[in-house]
């Protein structure tokens, strides 16, 4: 097949790039075309998957790590931790000579030290800070995961010690250090900021340890990373990598083909055929620790009645939006974990769609002749949901079956956290890409009463019951405790149903052949480190 039959299934072929004038010559480098703007340069202001991978792995470096293949934490900026037999302290001795990246904006005196974690934390810790309200003061994920109550402080004990005391001990805090959101931030660039009166820059012009450091940001074109030479896993192979922000997967696919761009994010379903049969063109496939959902605002009548909520969840057709949205890539979800957790309970049933049933939940709930309701949908392809419009579609044409009439309502990031925070909404469709392994992350991000008001519990429901397992389930190491207490937290969500899982995606990711080294997360994510062209 020629390369012209390529581009005719990959949709017609865009003019309008930035590299298609002859006379400006292709940057030099990984391009990645990628699918969405960044709202922020620092992980700590956001919770929005596209964001964090444009981000935090190319700047930033954490305490801990998250091993893209076992899922195991492991060190970072912290090279060893102890923790104190009443499960209160942890003591963390820091990496030596690792050293944050200078630019034209900032030339540092010193390499990481402990000072830099203190004052990383204490931005979110202390509202007294002269960081904590800069950009906002909003720190969702950690403020979701009840961070700020559990954290008591963090103070310095030399330059290479640095001590963290929690109000009460929890399993998952390692975990919660290795997430994307928690980066490292230099505090003598952030004295210099203050000093020079624009404290804001450090979140729009971003310093970091990370194996790149940013160059340029162009609203809605492009993202330019220069690689960090002193970075110290080693430099990384490319001298530059652009993110080209391109939020039509079609387009991307076809500057995948003409070379404008060497890796792709988040192919369509329907496109992986197309580059699996393409000579020049790889495929790379990943297990996600994700899910795709349906959000229903159960403050909201008449989805506050649990029996509307199930009718719901009985009605839609999982396994066709599998083959009909993902192309089978993926798996239907049974629970919020997908099976690649430690904490799936492998006994929940298979859901199958059920029209008898979820009509009789809607004339139990007297709602029999049906209602009218709007759901709220993200502009462009997202980690968990290849096709947003698509899977609004579907599950309009589903609820239709038992009289609900779903009005669709495509919204742009900013706009649907609008929506989000003014709390006004019938349902949303979403999702949840974990950044580490634990299920506290999915549970207590997406259905914890401190996640309201964070941002990430689209459905706004708060179950002390529910709440109090996982607080149990992290008060404590024992894993067999924790695994039960999991376990009967999907019993209640099973019944309750605030969220509809629908599918969990595998990662996919394209390439041209000649790029090599490239690793993508299940996590999320892209590593670039060690990506170079043959």
């Amino acid at each position: 097949m020629t390369i012209d039959k390529y581009l005719l299934l990959a949709g017609a072929l865009f003019v309008g790039s930035a590299y298609a004038d002859e006379t400006i010559a292709r940057p030099e480098g990984l391009i990645y075309c990628s699918e969405g703007v960044p709202q922020t340069f620092n992980p700590q202001l956001t919770h929005a998957a596209t964001t964090l991978d444009a981000i935090s792995l190319p700047l930033y470096d954490r305490l801990l790590e998250v091993n893209p293949v076992t899922l195991a934490i492991e060190p970072g900026l912290a090279t060893a931790w102890t923790l104190s037999d009443d499960g209160l302290t942890y003591t963390f001795t820091l990496r030596d000579k690792v050293l944050f990246h200078t630019s034209p904006w900032f030339n540092p005196t010193r390499p990481f030290n402990a000072d830099d974690v203190v004052f990383t934390f204490n931005r979110l810790l202390e509202p007294s800070h002269p960081y904590h309200q800069v950009s906002g003061g909003n720190y969702p994920y950690f403020r979701s995961l009840g961070l700020d109550n559990l954290i008591k402080r963090v103070s310095r004990v030399d330059e290479r010690h640095v001590v963290f005391e929690l109000n009460h001990p929890n399993a998952s805090f390692l975990a919660d250090l290795a997430s994307s959101y928690a980066v490292m931030l230099s505090a003598e660039y952030g004295a210099q900021l203050l000093s020079a009166g624009t404290p804001a820059l450090i979140d729009s012009r971003p310093i970091g340890t990370g194996p790149f450091k940013f160059k340029e940001y162009r609203d809605h074109q492009f993202i330019r990373y220069l690689r960090h030479d002193a970075y110290w896993r080693g430099a990384p192979r490319t001298a530059q990598l652009v993110f080209d922000i391109t939020p039509r997967s079609a387009k991307r696919l076809t500057k995948l083909l003409t070379g404008e761009c060497d890796v792709m994010s988040y192919p369509a379903a329907s496109q992986v055929k197309v580059i699996q049969e393409h000579p020049e063109l790889a495929l790379s496939v990943q297990s996600g620790m994700n899910v795709s959902f349906i959000a229903i605002n159960t403050r909201k009548a008449p989805f506050n009645d649990v029996r509307v909520r199930r009718a719901i969840a009985a009605a839609v057709n999982r396994s066709n939006l599998l083959q009909a949205v993902y192309f089978g890539n993926g798996d239907v979800a049974r629970s919020l974990l997908p099976s690649l957790s430690w904490g799936f309970d492998p006994s929940l049933p298979q859901p199958v769609t059920d029209l008898k049933l979820a009509r009789q939940l809607l004339k139990e709930s007297k709602h029999e002749k049906g209602f009218d309701m709007t759901l709220l949908i993200p502009s462009g392809s997202r980690p968990f949901n290849p096709d947003p419009m698509k899977s609004a579609q579907l599950i309009r044409s589903d609820l239709a079956a038992i009289g609900i009439k779903v009005k669709i309502r495509m919204q742009e990031s900013p706009v649907l956290d609008r929506s989000v925070s003014q709390a006004g909404y019938d349902a949303i469709l979403g999702g949840w890409l974990a950044n580490n392994s634990d299920p506290d992350n999915f549970f207590r991000q997406l259905l914890g009463c401190h996640a309201i008001s964070g941002g990430s519990n689209l459905s706004r429901w708060c179950d002390p019951g529910f709440e109090q397992l996982l607080d149990d389930a992290v008060s404590t190491q024992q894993m067999g405790f924790r695994i039960r207490n999991y376990y009967y937290a999907q019993q209640i969500l099973a019944s309750e149903m605030p969220l509809i899982p629908l599918v969990h995606a595998l990662q996919i990711q394209a390439n041209r052949r000649d790029i090599q080294g490239l690793q993508i997360s299940p996590l999320g994510g892209t590593l670039f480190n060690g990506a170079y062209r043959e």
